[in-house]
């Protein structure tokens, strides 16, 4: 028998994922986690194939980004960070799926692992001088521990890519800066 309120359509994800009935503090409560125990944060991250909760996640975090690029750099920068999100979100998560050959599970592992240290690198991005230290974590560290974790593949091969994440997100950054 179903909980009460709950359908087979109700998005609801792992212990380590976005909640999206509570938006605001498990923002707060996934950024301590994977702030502060990388490594266990991935081995729990559910390796299914339903993409909502991240999803979600990336969405929340781009429309936040977005409202503070506006605020500090103008429209423009801000709708490319709306437009640009997801598709750059898939087109780093192929990129490490190419650059990680034998590793366990698909794309879409691949992809939840990239989304949230990507969500959390969008919220900081805004910042001038945090930009370079946010890719460096978000994207460098946070990325190869969890393309280690997840795709279970050797740590200097995850390290390799995740420094290619991190050098085009902060080149991507930058570029969008010089929009504006």
């Amino acid at each position: 028998m179903a909980k009460r309120g709950y359908t087979r359509d109700t998005i609801r994800g792992g212990p380590s994922e976005w909640d999206v009935s509570r938006p605001f503090s498990s923002f707060a409560r996934l950024l301590g986690r994977l702030v502060a125990h990388p490594a266990h944060f991935f081995e729990v991250l559910p390796r299914i194939p339903d993409i909502r909760a991240p999803a979600m996640f990336l969405g929340f975090c781009s429309v936040a980004a977005a409202v503070l690029w506006l605020l500090l750099h103008g429209w423009l920068p801000a709708l490319l960070i709306l437009l640009l999100t997801g598709p750059g979100s898939a087109f780093l998560a192929g990129l490490c799926r190419l650059g990680t050959p034998g590793g366990r599970y698909g794309f879409t592992a691949t992809w939840r692992t990239l989304v949230y240290p990507l969500g959390f690198f969008l919220t900081l991005s805004w910042i001038p001088p945090l930009q370079l230290p946010a890719a460096a974590y978000f994207g460098g560290l946070l990325v190869a521990v969890g393309l280690w974790k997840v795709r279970e593949i050797p740590f200097a091969m995850a390290a390799l890519n995740a420094a290619a994440v991190a050098t085009l997100l902060f080149i991507g950054v930058r570029g969008i800066l010089q929009v504006s």
